[in-house]
């Protein structure tokens, strides 16, 4: 008799022991983060490499990535609950917040890491030479631009909306238009900076990052941040912002190469000239977040404090920064 009953305590021990590591692995599997990512962007990169590396299994996150067309998709799919997370500017987090949507920016994601660009035989070395120019942006309320017009406002005497034109253009047109004379100065999105200056054609003149010490401001802040809703589990947040450390730091040590390569293979990323993807890819590391604080977003404030001064809060989009549309307390 008691033979039989030990042979039951082990029996059972053994079936709690085994229902206690399926609970815990089913636990690991419904920490799911669906993430909401725009077609051309490169959050597609740091989401496929949380996967290449194998880090959402190391974390146990589920990730369930979804892509959508344009911008104004994904702030759809964040209001009808179908994302957590996703990557907006600065001040797309605010409006979102403006027009009723329960999110906030809970990480940096990219620094100002774009740039002013010139032919390499242009006569433009300073951004004083901008006066008079024609200058295309992605849009007239393209941040880059923007700070470029708070900077040579209040410290070089003039504007170059004013004291010469600007326009907006597709990126992928600059490098034709100027070179064919139709504009002097390109500011496109970062990636393209580096895509241009790679092909030994054109020069940067300034990036965004030293305009900002110029005004005083600090040269980490953010121009994109990662959005997330409100209403998603707060333990998923933070899991997925330690993932996004940990993707990043190990995409920077990749020394084979292997992320990379798998970005193209998969078509996360095109590129007419596959040589000069080393140049985006310095560029995408020079502008990765090193600090999230109150001081940041402090700076933030005063970032669009001295934009709306220059430009109007009809170009900047907003009139000032809501304080809870950013936050810290998702930080693992």
């Amino acid at each position: 008799m008691m033979r039989k009953t030990v042979q039951t305590v082990v029996v059972w021990g053994a079936i709690a022991a085994s229902l206690l590591l399926t609970s815990q692995a089913f636990s690991q599997e419904t920490l799911t983060v669906r993430v909401g990512m725009q077609a051309v962007g490169t959050f597609s990169w740091v989401v496929h490499a949380m996967e290449y590396f194998g880090i959402d299994d190391e974390l146990g996150l589920n990730i369930e990535g979804i892509t959508y067309a344009t911008k104004q998709a994904t702030e759809i799919a964040l209001r009808a609950g179908e994302v957590d997370v996703t990557v907006d500017d600065f001040v797309g987090v605010v409006l979102m917040r403006g027009r009723g949507l329960p999110v906030q920016a809970i990480y940096p994601y990219g620094k100002a890491v774009g740039g002013v660009v010139v032919p390499v035989d242009s006569d433009v070395q300073t951004l004083e030479d901008l006066r008079g120019k024609t200058i295309a942006a992605a849009s007239l309320d393209d941040k880059s631009l923007l700070i470029l017009r708070a900077l040579t406002s209040t410290q070089y005497d003039f504007d170059p909306q004013v004291d010469g034109e600007t326009l907006a253009a597709g990126p992928w047109l600059m490098a034709g238009l100027m070179d064919n004379g139709e504009i002097d100065v390109a500011i496109p999105y970062w990636h393209y900076v580096a895509r241009m200056t790679g092909t030994g054609r054109f020069r940067d003149v300034m990036m965004v990052t030293d305009m900002l010490d110029q005004l005083g401001l600090s040269t980490d802040l953010p121009i994109l941040v990662v959005v997330g809703h409100e209403a998603t589990d707060s333990e998923v947040l933070t899991t997925f912002i330690e993932a996004l450390q940990m993707t990043t730091a190990a995409m920077v040590a990749d020394s084979d190469d292997g992320i990379w390569a798998s970005i193209l293979e998969n078509e996360l990323y095109t590129l007419p000239d596959p040589s000069v993807f080393p140049e985006v890819r310095a560029r995408w590391e020079a502008g990765l977040p090193e600090v999230w604080d109150q001081e940041l977003i402090d700076g933030l404030v005063d970032l669009v404090e001295g934009l709306v001064e220059v430009a109007g809060a009809e170009i900047v989009g907003i009139e000032r920064i809501d304080p809870e549309a950013f936050t810290t307390a998702y930080l693992p």
